[in-house]
């Protein structure tokens, strides 16, 4: 409020009481407005606070979040895994138990709601789960993405029809060998179902992997943390041998997690708005390795194998038939290079690919699209199988691209479509 004081030649004076009366009814009207309802108004209706009535204590074989112990923990599989109720957004308490000592266990009790949650706005109040170890060196993880060579898991659930939730996977990359930070890692989360709820994020096409679709949704990056959803477009129940290297590779060639961060973390559970109970994961396995996948690129034409014998020209890059030798081992790097004895597969816009000298330019990087073809990101073309039978090896060299020169036929780059020739399976 200002002063009353009015400045004049001589000594201030002071306003008579009547000249404050428009300030006063000023500030009388503020004051009403900045008031709680129940103050400025005790006849209006008041909107009581909900309560929430938190579960009764644990009862043997239960583990349960409480207010002194939102995350408690338990080591199954003969300490290989950990189980974790963990009620991160809520305060009306969740209880599971392990149901066979290995890798199952169950939500006996939920107190999760609507009236329970801490914070709508940040999602779901609970996460019960299965994990991998969290410390570092115990077990195979942490490996640098860049040297993932494969990281497959299965998973067999019992899900309910009642209550809002997911049945989700929840994978985290760090920045540090040393540390798996949910606050500050990449994550990516595989949903196997929905049940009332969609990802958050952007819908951004999709992703095929191992035969099955997944709907792609890509949450704003305000920070470090970062989030990428995969959701399966069929839901189901169970997973076996799903290939997460291939999610990982998609989320780091859509920038969601860094190249050169590490998988840290891999989890399983059922994140829960309301309701919950019945629940139950009842196995689950996660196995993973260092290295590069290593092996054949075998063409969807039957018999056939991305091969470097194409006779007459040691940097062409043909297809023959398909035999196990070196020719045909080929590595499949995730900063999208295919190599072969220190070489890389090149698109030199010429009409074919060719094998030189590994770079870090955009024409030596390739993504493995939803059906299966090789399109380079530079140029957008997709290597092509032309189909022509391979000569036997020792025959006259010479040709043009798409014709048999010796051990291979040599391989060309088109505009991607759908054709046959187009579709090319890498190692696993």
């Amino acid at each position: 409020m200002t002063n009353p004081a009015i400045p004049g030649a001589g000594p201030a004076g002071r306003r008579p009481w009547w000249a404050l009366a428009p300030a006063a009814v000023l500030a009388l009207v503020l004051c009403a407005l900045l008031l709680p309802r129940d103050q400025k108004d005790p006849a209006g209706p008041v909107k009581a606070a909900p309560v929430v009535t938190p579960l009764p204590a644990a009862t043997a074989g239960e583990l349960c979040s409480t207010a002194q112990n939102r995350y408690p923990s338990q080591a199954v599989d003969s300490g290989r895994y950990l189980i974790n109720p963990n009620e991160w957004n809520a305060t009306g308490g969740l209880c599971i138990s392990s149901t066979d000592g290995a890798t199952g266990f169950r939500v006996t009790r939920s107190g999760v709601g609507p009236a329970s949650l801490t914070d709508p706005l940040r999602g779901p109040g609970a996460y019960p789960h299965i994990s991998t170890q969290l410390q570092p060196g115990t077990g195979p993880l942490p490996i640098p993405v860049s040297n993932l060579r494969y990281a497959t898991s299965s998973w067999h659930t019992t899900q309910v029809d009642s209550g809002v939730y997911n049945a989700s996977y929840d994978i985290w990359y760090s920045n540090s060998r040393t540390s798996c930070s949910f606050t500050e890692s990449a994550e990516l989360m595989i949903w196997l179902r929905g049940n009332g709820k969609t990802p958050f994020g952007d819908e951004a096409g999709e992703l095929k992997a191992g035969g099955t679709s997944y709907r792609v949704f890509q949450a704003p990056k305000t920070g470090s943390h970062t989030l990428i959803t995969y959701e399966m477009a069929t839901s189901t129940a169970s997973v076996t041998d799903l290939d997460l290297r291939a999610f990982t590779r998609d989320a780091v060639q859509r920038g969601y997690v860094p190249a050169g961060s590490y998988l840290c973390a891999v989890q399983a559970g059922f994140e829960i708005w309301d309701g919950g109970a019945g629940l139950s994961s009842d196995s689950f396995s996660f196995q993973a390795a260092a290295g590069q996948p290593s092996g054949a690129i075998t063409s969807a034409l039957p018999g056939l194998c991305l091969d470097s014998r194409v006779s007459g020209d040691p940097a062409a890059v043909g297809a023959g038939t398909c035999d196990g030798s070196p020719a045909q081992t080929w590595t499949m790097a995730d900063d999208g290079s295919i190599g072969q004895s220190g070489r890389c597969v090149e698109d030199p816009a010429i009409g074919f690919p060719v094998l030189t000298a590994c770079t870090s330019r955009p024409d030596q990087r390739w993504r493995v699209t939803p059906t299966g073809q090789l399109a380079n990101q530079d140029s957008g073309r997709c290597i092509e199988n032309p189909a022509n039978p391979a000569a036997p090896a020792g025959a006259s060299a010479g040709g043009s691209p798409g014709t048999a020169t010796g051990g291979s036929a040599q391989v060309r780059m088109r505009p991607c479509d759908s054709r046959t020739g187009q579709e090319w399976h890498p190692p696993a």
